[in-house]
């Protein structure tokens, strides 16, 4: 997993989140069709990092630990790290 610094604002430690953004309706299979909202919160001051949008998944569940879920998302949460741990006086 990422390393992600600790907040610009207070210090604090900082987690990623995801909340559903979207949703679209079932395929004829019954599967759920979502968009979900991935970013950095801290956990200290509540500060949250600029929010990345996923592309429109099926039967998405970022909090399983089944290897393709992980796959499905881990491209966001990259890119959400990677807003969170720029900073402005980086070169």
């Amino acid at each position: 997993m990422m390393e992600l610094k600790p907040c610009p604002f207070c210090g604090g430690k900082a987690k990623i989140s995801y909340k559903d953004y979207r949703f679209y309706g079932f395929n004829g299979k019954g599967d759920r069709k979502l968009k979900y909202r991935v970013q950095v919160i801290c956990n200290k001051c509540h500060s949250r990092g600029k929010p990345i949008i996923t592309e429109w998944l099926v039967n998405p569940n970022p909090y399983a630990r089944r290897e393709e879920q992980v796959e499905m998302f881990a491209p966001y949460v990259q890119q959400a790290a990677d807003v969170w741990n720029r900073r402005a006086n980086d070169g």
